[in-house]
């Protein structure tokens, strides 16, 4: 019988304990002037209701509010991350967005769409451009 792949431990304890509010991976594409990107955002760690003012989230995040986690796949041109010394998600193309309840689901979601969860790192190690 063959282990399921899961999301290194290290990495998802990081994202647990609040270390981080997101783990991600760079992923392949097929085409050159784009960059894409997959990222598990642990959204029970944020505050929406008791922010500081003026602090927003991403539209994504906004609308996952009442779950756990969400799962964000987006691609990025490879000029815009060149270019702009900021990068919003107004200048993302979504791939797949999906809110998620459990580790469990989470390892679902990922074999489904043939993801590898054991490449996932904190976002700073992929170069992970939203923060």
């Amino acid at each position: 019988m063959k282990n399921q792949k899961i999301i290194p431990r290290k990495v998802w304890w990081g994202l647990e304990a609040k270390s981080y509010t997101e783990i991600a991976q760079e992923l392949p594409t097929n085409d050159e002037s784009l960059r894409r990107w997959i990222a598990i955002y642990a959204v029970y760690h944020l505050n929406f209701t008791d922010r500081f003012p003026g602090e927003f989230y991403y539209k994504f995040l906004e609308d996952a509010k009442n779950s756990k986690y969400v799962a964000i796949e987006f691609t990025i041109s490879k000029h815009a991350l060149e270019t702009r010394d900021s990068i919003g998600s107004s200048d993302t193309t979504i791939i797949n967005c999906q809110t998620l309840e459990s580790e469990e689901e989470i390892n679902t979601f990922l074999q489904k769409n043939d993801i590898n969860p054991e490449l996932f790192t904190p976002p700073w190690s992929c170069e992970y451009p939203l923060d």
